[in-house]
């Protein structure tokens, strides 16, 4: 993982993510969710998925990974992952919890804007990360997916939290309060496809595999095979 300097803002100071953590964020407060997202995790244990999932041995990250949940998860599953998180705190509680589950994942500390655009990973897992963004970075945010994803890579989104459907739909213009912000699957389908995106699917996640006991989708987009 290899990160450029961030010019004219402090990472922790730009938000208040290390106050939160230095202060101790046990399981299951705020959005820790005490697991890895269920839909996740049933998706990486299906023996066949069509498309198929990236090859096992590939490069993955979780950005702003929190307790390093899903980190453990793609690891397990095969795959070469990383953590990000922006809290230098959040990243030293990660790393505890992975080397917990006798993992040897690395989650390193830095800005996800700051990452170089070499198309480094081959997968890519973004959850509670959209939704914490300030809505004037989410376009931002798709430009860099395209630009860390290999060509063919996949990112998957776990798109949350997500407005009943007699409310204001977020692609329309009704940003809201947060964080978390709004999110829904128009928003994030808009988001990504302009910046090259493909959706290979997206899913509505069944009640009994909610990790927050909230509207959750499931989706996978395919990277842009150029730039």
């Amino acid at each position: 993982l290899r990160l450029v300097p961030l010019v004219g803002r402090p990472a922790t100071t730009m938000t208040g993510w290390e106050q939160m953590w230095s202060k101790g964020l046990a399981p299951g407060q705020a959005f820790d969710a005490s697991r890895t997202e269920p839909a996740f995790a049933r998706l990486l244990e299906q023996a066949s998925v069509d498309p198929p999932l990236p090859a096992v041995g590939s490069k993955a990250l979780v950005p702003g990974c929190g307790r390093g949940y899903a980190v453990v998860s793609l690891e397990r599953a095969g795959y070469v992952a990383e953590g990000l998180e922006i809290a230098p705190t959040a990243a030293k509680v990660a790393e505890a919890y992975i080397r917990s589950q006798g993992a040897v994942a690395v989650v390193r500390t830095g800005d996800f804007f700051g990452l170089e655009l070499e198309r480094q990973y081959d997968f890519v897992f973004d959850s509670t990360f959209l939704c914490a963004l300030p809505p004037s970075l989410r376009e931002d945010w798709a430009t860099m997916m395209a630009g860390i994803i290999s060509p063919g890579g996949q990112l998957i989104t776990n798109i949350f939290p997500i407005r009943e459907d007699n409310e204001p739909d977020p692609a329309d213009g009704d940003i809201g309060s947060g964080p978390p912000y709004a999110l829904s699957p128009s928003l994030v389908e808009r988001l990504l496809t302009r910046a090259g995106f493909v959706c290979l699917g997206m899913e509505p996640v069944a009640d009994s595999l909610r990790a927050r006991g909230r509207r959750e989708v499931l989706a996978r987009w395919r990277a842009p095979a150029s730039q």
